[in-house]
C-alpha cells in the first residue's frame, strides 16, 4: 500500500520512470519495506506540488475525437507493444520533452521536464513544478542521473535538497547471484528501465485487446487499449476480479498507449478512470520534441551533489532485499 501511495504522490518514470511510474507497484505489495522507506518522502513532493494553484484550463482533459478503425485483436496489440519496446532498446540515444497532466483530487496540476536515455543504463530525468507566484521560482524539482554505475536522485522542495545514491552495478551483480531475483525486473524497479522498462512494467500488469487510430494535435497515432490483468485486478479487489467493488479513486481502470505509426515511439500514455457514465483522463504523459540516435556528451550523465548536501547511500537496502 505504501508503494501505491508513493507512486501516486510522484506519478512519474520514469523513464527509469518506474520509481516514479512504477505501474506494477499498484498491484505488487511484496516490495521490501526498506526499499519503500527510500521513497517515503515522495508524499512531501506531492504536497508541495498541490500547494500551487494552476490554471485549471491547462489541465482539463484534452479533446479527443472518436477512435477510428477499432479492431479487437489482442495478438496485434501486444505485438505492437513488444515491437515498440524493442525499437526503444535499439536506439543509441533518446531525447524528449515530457509533460505530465494529473487530475487526481481537487487540484489538477502539470509537471514538465526532460528525458535523456543512452546506452548501458545511462539516464537523465529532470522535472520542475512551477509556482504560480510572481517570482516564478519552482516549488519543487526532481533530478535523476545514472552514468551506468551510480544512480543519483536529487529532489529539492522549496530550497531544501535531499540526495540519494545507489550503486546499480553492485545491486545487479547481487541480483544475478540470487536465483529468486529477476534482474530485468529489478532494472525497471530501480528506475533504470527508461521507456523500455516502463512499457515492460505496463505489459506485466495490463492486458491489451484492441487497436485503433486517433488523431491527436493533427497527427494520426496508433492506439492500443489495455485493462488490468485478472490476477492483478483480483489483488486490487480483495481476491475476486469479478467483484462489483470499485477500485480506489487513485487507481486507474484502463490505459491507452499512443504510438507513432512509423517509429512506434510511445507519444502518449494515458491512464483512465471510470466516473459514473464517463471515462476521464486520470494521468497523461506526453513526449514531444523527440530526437532519436543523436550524439550525446558523456557530461550529460555526470553529477556532483550540491555544496553542503550529503548524499544518503541506499545501496545496502537493495542488497539486503536481494539476500533475503
Amino acid at each position: 500500500m505504501l508503494r501505491i501511495l508513493t507512486f501516486i504522490a510522484c506519478l512519474l518514470c520514469i523513464a527509469g520512470f518506474t520509481e516514479y511510474f512504477s505501474f506494477s507497484s499498484w498491484a505488487d505489495s511484496s516490495q521490501d519495506n526498506t526499499v519503500s522507506k527510500d521513497t517515503s518522502n515522495k508524499s512531501e513532493r506531492f504536497l508541495a506540488r498541490a500547494e500551487q494553484e494552476p490554471d485549471k484550463k491547462s489541465v482539463q482533459n484534452e479533446p479527443d475525437g472518436p477512435e477510428n478503425n477499432l479492431k479487437k485483436n489482442p495478438t496485434l496489440a501486444i505485438g505492437l507493444l513488444n515491437k515498440s519496446r524493442e525499437k526503444l532498446l535499439a536506439y543509441s540515444s533518446i531525447r524528449a520533452q515530457i509533460t505530465e497532466k494529473v487530475s487526481i483530487g481537487p487540484k489538477p496540476f502539470v509537471i514538465k521536464g526532460s528525458y535523456l536515455q543512452g546506452k548501458d543504463l545511462k539516464l537523465r530525468l529532470e522535472f520542475q513544478v512551477q509556482s504560480q507566484k510572481k517570482d516564478g521560482k519552482p516549488i519543487g524539482t526532481l533530478l535523476e542521473i545514472c552514468d551506468g554505475q551510480v544512480l543519483w536522485t536529487e529532489h529539492n522542495i522549496k530550497g531544501n535538497a535531499r540526495v540519494t545514491r545507489r550503486d546499480v552495478q553492485a545491486i545487479l551483480k547481487q541480483a544475478e547471484l540470487n536465483p529468486k531475483s529477476r534482474p530485468n525486473r529489478l532494472v525497471a524497479e530501480l528506475g533504470l528501465g527508461g521507456l523500455p522498462g516502463l512499457l515492460a512494467s505496463i505489459e506485466k500488469t495490463m492486458k491489451f485487446d484492441s487497436v485503433a487510430e486517433k488523431t491527436v494535435n493533427g497527427k494520426t497515432l496508433t492506439v492500443i487499449n489495455g485493462t488490468w490483468k485478472n490476477e492483478f485486478l483480483a489483488q486490487l479487489k480483495g481476491g475476486n476480479p469479478q467483484s462489483p467493488v470499485e477500485l480506489p479513486a487513485y487507481v486507474p481502470d484502463a490505459v491507452k498507449i499512443y504510438l507513432d505509426p512509423e517509429t512506434l515511439f510511445p507519444r502518449r500514455i494515458v491512464y483512465l478512470k471510470k466516473k459514473e457514465d464517463t471515462i476521464e483522463n486520470m494521468v497523461s504523459l506526453s513526449f514531444t520534441k523527440v530526437s532519436l540516435n543523436a550524439p550525446i556528451s558523456a557530461t550529460e550523465f555526470a553529477y556532483e551533489p550540491p555544496d553542503g548536501v550529503f548524499p544518503v547511500d541506499t545501496t545496502h537496502q537493495y542488497l539486503k532485499q536481494l539476500t533475503q
